[in-house]
């Protein structure tokens, strides 16, 4: 039983850490009254490059690094076509994400031929566990937080970092300040362009690393589509928290508990019947998410700019 329990929340905090890494990205941009839907793009595409530079380099940092250059990159662009030239932020944020799915579908089929192995691609270098010596011993606790990659140990520092620049910092303010009312914050000498561009490039570092833990540390491969949606979860996880990183945090790991529950039952064999097949598993994550939006979201206010366009007047 002890067993079961441990490995059931290590395989959480495993989980939770792509997924909470993309929503903290999304959550900043969003404070700063962008919405970017194309975090699932950006996903992708670092996930796709993360693995084509590890197969050819056999080294996952520079997979890693890669991925997070790529998402800047992509995250930037976004801003020039929605903060620059003022385009609407939903379309293009899904153009992107379908543009990502056509590229590494072509791409990948490109480099690696296009006849589908059975067996695909793999690497065989991957970023494992840094277990931390002497606390990866304390039982119960230390196998499922000090046993975990080091991209999870930067999370829970990011966490409670994002928290107090947000809320105890003068860029905290004036992040939310352009979220909330942009033409004031500009009267008041604040660069709304800088920080959104800023906030944006802080998006595509965070959501390439979340790709790319996809592709070179959860698994050794590439697959088409592999991010599943997760980047759009990241933003129903920031609509559930109500944009407060603590709180984000909170519903990500609900989010990651399902899913490995549902991996767990999948592999134990327990929902192959006839009444309980084995995608109704599949849906649990994804059905407890909007549950859960329907539960709380509807008393959860978000930046009053968020989403709309905006161009200097002076």
């Amino acid at each position: 039983m002890y067993e079961i329990v441990v490995g059931q929340l290590a395989a959480t905090v495993r989980i939770l850490t792509p997924l909470a890494l993309a929503a903290l990205g999304e959550l900043i941009v969003e404070r700063s009254g962008v919405l970017n839907l194309s975090i699932e793009g950006i996903m992708l595409f670092g996930a796709f490059v993360a693995f084509i530079t590890t197969f050819y380099t056999d080294n996952p940092w520079i997979g890693i690094l890669s991925a997070m250059g790529v998402g800047v990159l992509l995250a930037l662009f976004f801003g020039i076509l929605t903060v620059l030239l003022a385009l609407d932020q939903i379309i293009v944020g899904l153009s992107m994400n379908i543009l990502a799915m056509g590229a590494t579908f072509f791409f990948y089929r490109a480099i690696f031929g296009w006849y589908v192995s059975p067996v695909p691609p793999h690497v065989e270098t991957i970023i494992t566990e840094m277990p931390i010596p002497g606390l990866s011993m304390i039982p119960v606790i230390g196998p499922i937080f000090f046993n975990q990659t080091v991209f999870t140990y930067l999370l829970f520092i990011l966490i409670p970092l994002t928290y107090i620049v947000l809320y105890k910092t003068r860029i905290g303010l004036h992040l939310r300040a352009c979220g909330e009312d942009p033409l004031v914050a500009d009267y008041l000498g604040i660069n709304v362009y800088k920080y959104r561009f800023i906030a944006l490039a802080i998006e595509g570092v965070l959501g390439g690393i979340a790709g790319a833990l996809l592709s070179i540390s959860q698994y050794n491969m590439f697959l088409d589509n592999m991010t599943a949606g997760r980047g759009y979860i990241a933003i129903a996880l920031v609509i559930l928290g109500g944009w407060d990183p603590l709180k984000m945090l909170l519903g990500t790991l609900l989010y990651a508990f399902v899913e490995a529950l549902q991996l767990r039952i999948q592999a134990a064999g327990v929902v192959v019947t006839a009444w309980f097949p084995y995608q109704f598993a599949l849906m649990l994550p994804y059905l407890v998410a909007l549950i859960a939006l329907i539960l709380f979201g509807r008393r959860i206010r978000g930046p009053k700019a968020l989403a709309k366009p905006y161009r200097r007047v002076r």
